[in-house]
């Protein structure tokens, strides 16, 4: 499968900082992350930690990190798309494999486990001794003349064997095959040790073997016989196979795919190969200083082109920044009117309508009604001030038609709810609800103060339901109609019974009313204390029994 062919295990129980070259650099981490191969779900690979790097893709498996974790080429990833995800199906995001890479991976697999990493070399140009740690691409190059390292030979390289060896004429004669074994033997282009046919390293010197052309093709079957499938392969014509797909069960899937695009396209993997690859012969590449000066210079030019390319894009998106703006505009007088004729107003506005608020906010196209976000603002105090005036609003709105209206005391809960559904989908937690409260009072008419009740309960409330305000107001309602209980007081002040009990027994702990234990009423079972005015309140004992 396309898994298979295109990654290389590696051992998760290693730190990633210790798995990356030295030219290579950690960008990205996201956990709670499962793989697909193509279409179907990689039974090893469903619980892990996704890694991308400025080169490479690694996954570590939270279940057995030394067996399942693998690593993955940015170079083979032709092709990305994301997938946001819906109801129960995961954000993903999907990596489409080149094809012709993905034929090379599977058929050189062989050759490239056989290849060792570059170590550390000398270059026969300058003289530089070249640290190992590198990228494989960067490993290849000198990294201060920038001289491919197979362009230069090497002393302990041995010429071919048609260049190494005299003319036949001369050529003494060969170790001859034994009796009974194979013609098929391979001398060795050093020492003309005839070696066995399987062998890829001479038996004797170690010099590396030529491999006959003959050896590709089978002697027992003609060369248009085609080759048998492989049952664990992929159908490289069938495009859902040469795909990899990352789902996300935890989140973090846009900023991670933001990451993965800025990775592909800096292409940092070929970026010391393209800067350095010589464009006329080694003769005529120059080393030293000046090769490192025209290094400079091709450097210095790709930026210059690359910052005149996102120029022009600027400009071009400046030009159609006045239309952009003119429809927004227009956009959101309409979204206002459509509010104002609904029958709740501003403050029962369509889920859609808020969405859409949030969607200009968010491309930097602020209007009234939008919601505020942080990214607004460039400093936190000037957002908590944005934020208390969108709030102010929400509570009083225009003409009384806010979430108090005509109510003089709110719970903070109910608050909080009312605001985030006329926010729409920009949502804010209970904590930012209290960052923003104590700055009601300078930002709202008649002021709007917070206070806590006797349970815990924490209200909204303007001036008549001031603590001293309210106790003055019950006070005289009680020395003027008599008794009341706490059904009439909260059908008095028309607030809920639960929320009169609170405020009416906040009082009595100030000894403005007292109850009445003795002469409770009774109504449809129901138990009601009656509430006095405290005649002896401000009095002070003698001490006498009268």
């Amino acid at each position: 499968m396309t898994l298979r062919r295109c990654t290389k295990s590696v051992d998760g129980t290693i730190p990633i900082p210790a798995l990356v070259y030295n030219d290579e650099e950690l960008l990205a981490s996201q956990d709670g992350v499962g793989i697909y191969d193509g279409t179907q779900k990689s039974a090893n690979h469903q619980s892990g930690t996704i890694h991308v790097t400025t080169h490479r893709l690694f996954f570590v498996s939270a279940a057995r990190a030394r067996a399942h974790s693998f690593a993955l080429d940015l170079d083979l990833v032709s092709q990305t798309d994301h997938y946001a995800g819906l109801f129960k199906s995961s954000p993903k995001v999907t990596l489409h494999i080149s094809t012709e890479i993905a034929s090379s991976s599977s058929t050189g697999a062989a050759d490239a486990a056989d290849d060792t990493p570059f170590a550390s070399w000398e270059c026969q140009v300058c003289g530089y001794r070249n640290p190992p740690g590198r990228s494989p691409a960067a490993a290849r190059i000198c990294g201060l003349c920038g001289v491919p390292r197979d362009s230069v030979p090497s002393p302990h390289s041995n010429p071919p064997l048609s260049s190494s060896l005299p003319p036949s004429s001369s050529l003494p004669t060969l170790r001859a095959p034994p009796s009974g074994s194979g013609a098929d033997e391979r001398a060795c282009p050093a020492c003309t040790f005839l070696n066995h046919p399987a062998l890829r390293a001479c038996e004797m010197c170690g010099t590396t073997l030529p491999i006959p052309p003959a050896a590709a093709s089978s002697q027992s079957a003609p060369s248009s016989r085609p080759s048998s499938p492989d049952p664990d392969d992929d159908d490289d014509d069938d495009a859902s196979a040469r795909i990899i797909k990352v789902s996300f069960r935890k989140g973090g899937d846009r900023a991670f795919y933001g990451v993965l695009r800025r990775s592909l396209k800096s292409k940092a993997w070929v970026a010391a190969t393209t800067m350095r690859s010589p464009a006329t012969s080694p003769g005529d590449m120059g080393s030293g200083i000046a090769r490192i000066l025209r290094d400079a210079e091709s450097t210095a030019g790709g930026r210059t082109a690359h910052m005149s390319a996102a120029f022009q894009d600027l400009e071009a998106l400046m030009v159609k920044a006045a239309d952009m703006v003119r429809l927004a505009a227009d956009l959101n007088e309409r979204l206002t009117a459509t509010a104002t004729a609904l029958p709740g107003g501003a403050a029962t506005e369509p889920e859609e309508a808020t969405f859409i608020r949030s969607s200009l906010a968010q491309l930097g196209l602020q209007m009234a009604g939008a919601p505020v976000t942080q990214d607004m603002m460039q400093d936190e105090r000037r957002w908590v001030e944005s934020l208390t005036r969108e709030l102010a609003r929400v509570l009083q709105g225009a003409s009384g038609s806010g979430l108090m209206r005509d109510r003089g005391v709110i719970a903070l809960d109910e608050v909080w709810g009312g605001w985030n559904r006329a926010r729409g989908v920009a949502l804010l937690p209970p904590t930012t609800l209290l960052q923003v409260v104590p700055h009601l009072p300078a930002h709202t008419t008649p002021p709007i103060a917070a206070r806590t009740l006797p349970s815990g309960l924490r209200v909204l409330h303007t001036p008549p339901f001031a603590p001293a305000a309210f106790a003055a107001r019950l006070a005289g309602l009680l020395a003027l109609a008599g008794p009341k209980t706490t059904t009439e007081v909260a059908a008095e002040e028309r607030v809920p019974v639960g929320l009169a009990a609170e405020l009416v027994g906040e009082v009595e702990a100030d000894g403005e009313v007292c109850r009445d234990d003795g002469a409770c009423m009774i109504r449809g079972g129901d138990v009601e204390v009656r509430w006095w005015g405290n005649v002896f309140h401000g009095c002070a004992w003698d001490g006498q029994r009268v």
